[in-house]
């Protein structure tokens, strides 16, 4: 499971190359490419492949704060406003 938004390239990526048959991996993921300020949840199996996916839960919609790690992550939770610096 995430606790921050990702971007479904980073969130497939991880599917892939971390679980095992049978393993799930539940993201919080843009609902566009970089845009950190609405995402859905959605449900991966091992090969990235979406099962489920919600982009409201009841009467709220989805929105966590963005992958920090990202060159393109916008505001109050970014650098330089965080003080993530980046291992070069």
């Amino acid at each position: 499971v995430y606790n921050f938004s990702v971007n479904e390239n980073k969130a497939k990526e991880y599917a892939r190359e971390m679980l095992v048959d049978g393993g799930l991996l539940l993201a919080p993921v843009n609902i566009q490419k970089d845009y950190w300020l609405k995402q859905a949840y959605r449900l991966y199996d091992p090969s990235g492949k979406v099962l489920w996916q919600a982009a409201e839960v009841g009467a709220w919609s989805v929105t966590f704060q963005p992958d920090v790690t990202q060159d393109t992550c916008q505001g109050i939770w970014c650098a330089p406003f965080n003080g993530f610096k980046k291992i070069q």
